[in-house]
């Protein structure tokens, strides 16, 4: 069996890989930029467990679990560092809180509520006199999002893939439901099977066989910050949910931080063109929750901003099988701002599925069909990207 991917990002290598660590089918990935350079390659790389849906957690576990066995999986560690995830919320919060915790302790997740008065313990500094109930994750941690996703392309060519960077997918010519051939702008390819893993541009490519993703496009914010006080890699990466402030360590002391965004909604957008980048209004509201809730680093400076597409559809998790009209047409997508983490997870069960292997976690709830049939997930918090 041939099987071409569309999308280098973290979901296309992975799939990559695991199709050829589990069944050796011929791989070929086309990747219209390079290797991680989009959505994957702009993501802070938090890992993490806290979500409102088992199935979610079990994912996102899985995808921890492999992010540990990277260096005898690919050769690399991809940069994973396992210094905690510390989250907190406020009254309005809370039973939602509770209900998360106890469903990551359901699935074996390492996870321990503490008492807001002992946060300083953890992060010097951090402000707990507002917060009704926090956790600390201690298995979580964070990863290089393009050291993994290079990693998984790199060891999918050693097994026999063929990947082929800044060689944009132009169209798919299909025959009775089926995907017969990719069209590059070179060369046709022949093909039995396909998996859009196309991140952002996952609903052009569907639009390419008729097929209508929910997807829409939004800006996530990101700035790296430098203060006169270390934040140390072994502090855990902290995240507010009542502010929507996340903090993330760096090794050098530095610590990557954002959220800003999130305030007023996410506001979709058509093309590129329409990322306006890390403002001064967002540098204000940043500062502002890193002096409300981190005061110890509120003298933080700016070494370098970013942003970049999150694509999500209405109920901000992923996209998971084949759509109905078609028979071999794989659709992975829509990771919604926080689909990085859950990543190999997600592959290893795709590839196991598409290989007619009983998935390793069950994709079913995922399917396209759920917004003809209205059984959406349903968001734990106000904000889809923390689901």
């Amino acid at each position: 069996m041939r099987i071409g991917i569309v999308g280098g990002g973290v979901y296309g290598t992975a799939i990559a890989y695991f199709l050829k660590e589990i069944g050796d089918p011929e791989v070929v990935l086309f990747e219209k930029d390079s290797i991680g350079s989009a959505s994957t390659g702009k993501s802070a790389g938090i890992v993490r467990h806290h979500y409102s849906h088992e199935i979610q957690i079990r994912f996102a576990k899985r995808g921890s679990e492999i992010l540990a066995e990277l260096p005898d999986r690919l050769g690399t560690d991809g940069g994973f560092h396992q210094n905690g995830y510390l989250i907190i919320a406020g009254e309005e919060d809370e039973a939602q809180f509770r209900h998360n915790i106890s469903l990551q302790q359901t699935v074996g997740v390492d996870v321990e509520l503490i008492a807001p008065s002992d946060l300083d313990e953890y992060v010097p500094g951090l402000r707990g006199d507002d917060i009704a109930v926090a956790a600390l994750e201690h298995d979580a941690g964070f990863a290089d999002p393009y050291l993994v996703a290079t990693g998984f392309a790199r060891k999918a060519e050693e097994l026999g893939a063929t990947i082929n960077t800044n060689t944009p997918v132009v169209d798919l010519e299909v025959e009775d439901g089926e995907v017969t051939t990719i069209q590059t702008a070179e060369d046709s390819h022949s093909v039995d099977f396909v998996v859009n893993a196309a991140g952002p541009w996952a609903a052009n490519v569907a639009n390419m066989v008729d097929i209508d993703l929910p997807l829409k496009r939004y800006e996530a914010k990101v700035a790296a910050l430098s203060a006169s006080k270390s934040y140390s890699p072994e502090y855990p990466t902290v995240s507010d949910i009542g502010q929507g402030l996340y903090a993330k360590p760096e090794g050098t002391g530095d610590f990557i931080a954002g959220g800003m965004e999130r305030e007023g909604g996410h506001e979709p957008l058509a093309d590129r063109t329409d990322l306006e980048g890390v403002t001064n209004t967002d540098f204000e509201q940043l500062g502002a929750m890193i002096e409300h809730r981190l005061p110890r680093f509120a003298d933080a400076g700016v070494v370098e901003p970013w942003s970049e597409f999150i694509t999500a559809p209405p109920d901000w998790h992923q996209i998971i099988g084949i759509p109905k009209t078609m028979k071999n047409f794989y659709v992975a997508a829509g990771g919604s701002g926080h689909g990085f983490k859950e990543a190999p997870g997600f592959a290893e069960s795709i590839a196991e599925d598409i290989l007619g292997e009983t998935p390793s976690n069950e994709l079913s709830a995922y399917h396209l069909q759920r917004f003809e049939e209205d059984n959406l997930f349903t968001g734990g918090y106000s904000d889809g990207s923390r689901s």
